[in-house]
């Protein structure tokens, strides 16, 4: 069963000047800021930030893939309902949208449907638009929670509901246009407060007017924001039906009777809520909805319901099997399925509860959560920002990892200097290494494609980190022998941190191992106590000198030296990548964490891990 989100949102990339269009001030229009991103205005009020995933459907289509999305049913944003203006201007804006709509799904490789909007404040004029929209390929409409004063409940409504009936139009109710502005202006107050209010009242109109007992049963109607309010005070109200007469309206049923009657989406953004709501309303009555793509939505779709305790026949329908059903897609759902896998009469493999998955097995909702834009609104690059510099963590996790297991595998070569496999073994993964280290220096080329001033827009949000404060990056070089104590004070504010790179300082390094088994094969005569440090650099140098010499014995400690050597000048490679991307993002200012930015990088470029082997070098050469 495909996953469905049947509440998210779009603008299209432009429209008629509307105020002109109409001679009328204070309607919706666009303003693009930059390539990517654009603010809703009304009039000359600003209403909202938006990007290209509004009306671009390559970029809906990447992000649905990234969050295992198959189908999205699109729907006009409240602002453009145009309820208050006159019915021939709102039948117009509504055409305009509902045509831009059909205009994006045909972009959307089948994966895109639609909810039309309507002028609801005129039952005819409603009723003939989502006629037409029928006809033309929407699946369904999308309504405001009231017209002015006029709650769901209002006999034009409900007359209109019950066309939508006919059509057999599922209707999708959104609240706008909040209840009690005027005492919440601040916090965004009418979103988290009033929103989920005017869903409440949505839906106990329609059952305590006694609507949902005159509208005929196949009336598809659902409520998005989890109904808001309504599951966590049904309760109150079921109580108030039984002990107060006035409060039974002309309902024939109490209130829980008519639970079976609508569907709620999911977007309640949190797992204690989402299991109150479906306990309340039944696995059978909510639908994945995300709000996409506005801030106030769910930021990876279906990540609430995936994370769920609930079994996997449940989340199979909240993910899609109940809007399959809503939606009235169930036939195209299933001709997709079995074209997709060669037989009708094999059913997509399913894991049962509690079995291992691909995204449970990676952690993958939790992994996607661990990115934290600082910016407010977030800026675009700060999430490719986070993402390299995770990359490198994880990087710098493997290779510390197989540079433990190199340390070991030498470490057992000089216990057993006549044996083979374990040079091997050393080799093979010091190989892993070098192509790891490739792939670390190529990502410089990724943050490069990030303009200096759409970094500075959230540099000093990042002050006091820097990459210089790299835990596993200092380990690496200490544990393969560039060790310097005054580093450890950089650690210190961390206790585990200090205490692991202390560990790591005070140990046998790589490069004290590698000569360490070159001594036990007779290859490296043991140092003097006298011996200064140029003579011990000499004689180890003169040590690979004499394994290069008599090749043909020593092929297999040859492949240990080339592959550390390799390894050495990719890390150096990686160094001067990262001065270049510095000089060119901020060019020589003082790096965020206090360090001299590039100026300091440029030291380190002379530091090596096993200068020994390059010296060898120049002894062939001679």
């Amino acid at each position: 069963m495909p996953v469905i989100d049947i509440h998210n949102h779009f603008f299209p990339h432009s429209w008629p000047d509307l105020s002109a269009r109409f001679g009328t001030p204070n309607w919706p229009w666009i303003k693009h800021t930059e390539p990517g991103k654009a603010d809703i205005m009304v009039g000359d009020r600003f209403f909202r930030h938006i990007y290209s995933a509004c009306w671009d459907p390559e970029v809906r289509l990447r992000e649905m893939d990234r969050d295992g999305v198959d189908v999205q049913v699109i729907s006009a944003t409240p602002v453009l309902f145009a309820y208050e203006r006159p019915v021939q201007h709102a039948l117009d804006c509504a055409q305009l949208f509902n045509d831009a709509a059909l205009e994006l799904c045909s972009r959307g490789k089948g994966r895109l449907k639609s909810f039309c909007q309507v002028p609801l404040q005129d039952a005819d004029a409603a009723c003939k638009e989502l006629s037409r929209c029928m006809r033309a390929g929407h699946v369904g409409v999308q309504i405001g929670n009231h017209v002015g004063n006029k709650n769901l409940d209002d006999s034009g409504i409900v007359t209109f509901l019950r066309h939508c009936a006919d059509e057999g139009a599922a209707v999708l109710v959104h609240p706008w246009d909040m209840l009690g502005s005027d005492r919440m202006p601040k916090y965004m107050m009418p979103w988290t407060v009033g929103m989920p209010a005017e869903t409440q009242l949505s839906v106990v109109a329609l059952i305590l007017s006694g609507a949902f007992d005159r509208l005929p049963a196949t009336l598809r109607i659902c409520f998005t924001h989890g109904g808001g309010s309504f599951a966590f005070l049904l309760g109150r109200l079921e109580n108030a039906w039984h002990h107060h007469p006035v409060a039974r309206g002309d309902c024939q049923h109490p209130p829980s009777h008519y639970l079976n009657r609508f569907h709620t989406d999911s977007a309640v953004f949190d797992q204690r809520a989402l299991q109150f709501l479906v306990a309340t309303m039944g696995a059978d009555q909510v639908m994945l909805g995300s709000d996409y793509p506005f801030p106030l939505g769910e930021e990876r779709v279906g990540s609430l319901i995936r994370q769920s305790t609930f079994p996997q026949g449940a989340k199979i329908k909240l993910l899609g099997g109940n809007a399959a059903r809503f939606l009235g897609l169930q036939a195209e759902v299933s001709e997709s399925r079995d074209k997709n896998s060669g037989s009708a009469n094999t059913p997509p493999l399913a894991p049962q509860p509690g079995q291992l998955t691909y995204s449970s097995y990676l952690k993958v909702p939790e992994l996607l959560e661990l990115q934290q834009p600082q910016s407010s609104p977030i800026h675009h690059d700060e999430l490719l920002f986070i993402l390299v510099h995770q990359t490198y963590e994880l990087w710098f996790k493997e290779l510390l990892h197989d540079l433990d297991a190199v340390v070991g595998n030498l470490q057992k070569a000089g216990a057993a200097p006549q044996s083979r496999d374990e040079v091997y073994e050393a080799a093979r993964l010091l190989r892993r290494c070098t192509e790891i280290t490739r792939i670390l220096v190529e990502q410089f080329t990724i943050l490069e494609t990030m303009l200096p001033t759409h970094f500075l827009a959230f540099r000093s949000l990042l002050e006091p980190a820097s990459g210089f404060q790299s835990e596993q990056f200092r380990e690496i070089e200490f544990l393969c022998g560039l060790k310097d104590e005054k580093m450890l004070r950089y650690h210190r504010p961390t206790a585990e941190a200090y205490a692991s790179r202390k560990r790591r300082l005070e140990e046998p390094s790589l490069r004290d191992v590698f000569f360490g088994a070159l001594q036990a094969m007779g290859k490296l005569a043991p140092a003097s106590e006298s011996a200064s440090e140029k003579e011990r650099f000499e004689a180890r140098a003169r040590a690979v000198y004499e394994l290069y010499k008599d090749e043909h014995h020593h092929r297999d400690w040859i492949d240990v030296c080339e592959r550390l050597t390799e390894f050495d000048e990719l890390v150096v490679s990686w160094r001067l990548r990262h001065i270049q991307l510095v000089e060119r993002i901020i060019g020589i200012r003082m790096g965020t964490g206090g360090s001299a930015g590039a100026s300091y990088l440029k030291l380190t470029l002379d530091k090596k891990f096993f200068p020994e082997l390059w010296e060898a070098r120049t002894l062939l050469t001679e």
